[in-house]
């Protein structure tokens, strides 16, 4: 039963691997994406040492279990934050997590029983692991570009209207009063019809897993603000999940 569950694991873990693998090595810009081939590979010779010699089989594809959630902890987190209803994503993330975590289980429950304290550090990293990557989203700050408009600039309080792009229905606006912002506008902004627009406004938008708490508009087109301006998610008017 133990070695089933393990040679079943294993093989989920290659299929998914495969995936993975040539995803990344078509479209992938990201270095660490790079390790899943070589991480695939490793995980069919662990197979191929699990059915040969059992304990160097069974050493090796818990280690490859350990380095997989190693590599898709934080993703894993990120579906679960962002797409936790995409079924594709499930089979992709949540397939291999689990996997991993069998592998690891049994394996040492099937050639590592007489190491118990050992086992069980094993098992405990192994659940840390994942939890770990999603708790790492229970507080974090993104990076967030949008397209800015700006009206009644002479005013001492003056609209400010942000959406993804220019023809997009999606927006919030707030009546602003900063000094600095407003001469930036006037200096550096680009006007058409009755309004200035910068096509790059930069937030920092903080986040509880999925829910914004805060926003902090802190640069306009190349111009840092020395004031960065914060704003709670409940004082915006508008649509504001596009900044996720």
């Amino acid at each position: 039963m133990k070695k089933t569950v393990i040679i079943l694991s294993t093989l989920a873990l290659i299929v998914v691997g495969f995936s993975l693998s040539m995803t990344a090595m078509a479209w992938s810009i990201n270095p660490s994406e790079m390790l899943y081939l070589p991480l695939w590979i490793l995980t069919i010779i662990g197979l191929i040492l699990f059915l040969t010699i059992k304990k160097i089989g069974t050493y090796s594809l818990i280690l490859i279990a350990i380095l997989w959630l190693l590599q898709i902890s934080e993703t894993l987190g990120w579906f679960l934050t962002f797409e936790p209803e995409n079924l594709a994503l499930w089979g992709i993330f949540g397939l291999p997590t689990i996997a991993c975590i069998l592998i690891t289980f049994f394996g040492i429950n099937y050639g590592l029983e007489n190491q118990k304290k050992f086992g069980l550090g094993i098992k405990g990293i192994a659940l840390l692991i994942p939890i770990v990557g999603i708790l790492s989203y229970a507080n974090k700050t993104y990076d967030k570009n949008v397209f800015s408009e700006f009206y009644d600039i002479k005013k001492t309080e003056y609209k400010a209207v942000f959406k993804p792009q220019p023809s997009d229905t999606r927006q919030f606006e707030m009546e602003m009063s900063s000094t600095e912002l407003r001469n930036l506008v006037k200096d550096k902004a680009t006007f058409v019809a009755n309004h200035h627009y910068f096509p790059n406004a930069r937030f920092k938008v903080n986040m509880t897993f999925s829910k914004i708490n805060e926003i902090e508009l802190y640069q306009v087109a190349d111009h840092k603000l020395e004031q960065p301006i914060k704003w709670k998610i409940d004082e915006l008017n508008g649509e504001t999940e596009f900044l996720k």
